[in-house]
């Protein structure tokens, strides 16, 4: 299997963020990776194309807080782990309809898109 190039890459990345765009996302721009609005981010690491999803600040800060003294039935722990969880089953889905062929991520929640190259 032959690797993309960096442009493929690059091009491949601003593809998926118009496709997320077209069904309704703002995605972060590339270059803000620790946005702390949150939101759906696309970019390229490890020469491959990631798509993530944030929650904001607060619901991360929050959720934090009661992690660290071991609460985790709290309403805003349950309101984080099912936002991302969610998030990220309603990426793939989207992005496995516009034709994007995916894996998960290694590490935590999120996407890694399969170049098609043969």
């Amino acid at each position: 299997m032959l690797m993309p190039t960096d442009a493929e890459l690059a091009e491949l990345a601003a593809r998926v963020r118009f496709d997320l765009e077209s069904a309704g996302f703002t995605p972060v721009p590339p270059d803000r990776h620790d946005d702390e609005d949150g939101g759906v981010l696309v970019y390229v690491d490890q020469r491959q194309v990631h798509v993530v999803w944030s929650t904001h600040d607060r619901l991360d800060d929050a959720a934090a807080d009661m992690k660290e003294v071991d609460r985790g039935a709290e309403d805003v722990v349950r309101r984080y782990e099912t936002t991302r969880s969610t998030m990220h089953l309603a990426l793939g889905s989207i992005l496995n309809v516009f034709g994007y062929h995916t894996q998960p991520q290694a590490m935590g929640f999120g996407h890694v898109i399969i170049p098609n190259h043969g």
